[in-house]
């Protein structure tokens, strides 16, 4: 399925909101925007020119507070956290992908 598949941002952008969000359920006191911006320096940061790093800083800016977050996707805190996990958990299945994608045997 993914043999002829190309690297791309898609790849880069599951890998960034897998780290992103990873980082977040780990430390519990830290905001989404820290998360996501630790995440952005390891993943995407590399491929974007002088111009798109500030913006892309300016938006990690929006948002929203942690609390907020958790609270609009569920009531209890701790099955959110424990689907979130389960999503992550899925997420890094689809990421690992990224070492095969950019190995010899799938390039064709």
């Amino acid at each position: 399925m993914v043999v002829g598949e190309k690297k791309g941002s898609g790849q880069a952008g599951l890998e960034f909101t897998h780290l992103g969000l990873s980082y977040n359920l780990s430390d519990q006191s830290q905001e989404l925007s820290d998360s996501f911006r630790r995440a952005y320096s390891s993943t995407l940061k590399p491929h974007h020119g002088f111009m798109v790093k500030p913006i892309f800083s300016a938006a990690m800016s929006m948002c929203p507070y942690r609390t907020d977050f958790y609270a609009k996707l569920g009531g209890d805190n701790e099955s959110v956290k424990g689907q979130l996990r389960e999503y992550l958990g899925a997420l890094e299945r689809i990421v690992i992908l990224k070492e095969f994608v950019g190995s010899e045997e799938a390039k064709w």
